[in-house]
């Protein structure tokens, strides 16, 4: 009958155990997905920076073109 205690006590522990694992398992999960979402949205985020960055150089070379015409100009007039 001991015995029979001993193990039914072991097994509860186990059980128990095993549930906790379960839960931690699915906190990780749902921990996860939330950083893979934000990953995600940082990634996306990263790209329009990315896009905006490139569109700035393109505007910065116009700006530096119209300049260097404007001082051509004055050193044609001076």
């Amino acid at each position: 009958m001991d015995l029979l205690k001993q193990l039914e006590s072991k097994m509860q522990a186990l059980v128990q155990q095993r549930n906790q694992l379960r839960d931690e398992l699915e906190a990780l999960k749902v921990t996860g997905t939330v950083g893979g979402r934000e990953i995600q949205s940082l990634r996306a985020r990263l790209e329009e920076v990315l896009a905006e960055k490139t569109s700035l150089e393109r505007e910065r070379e116009a700006v530096k073109e119209q300049v260097a015409s404007i001082l051509r100009a004055l050193e044609a007039l001076g």
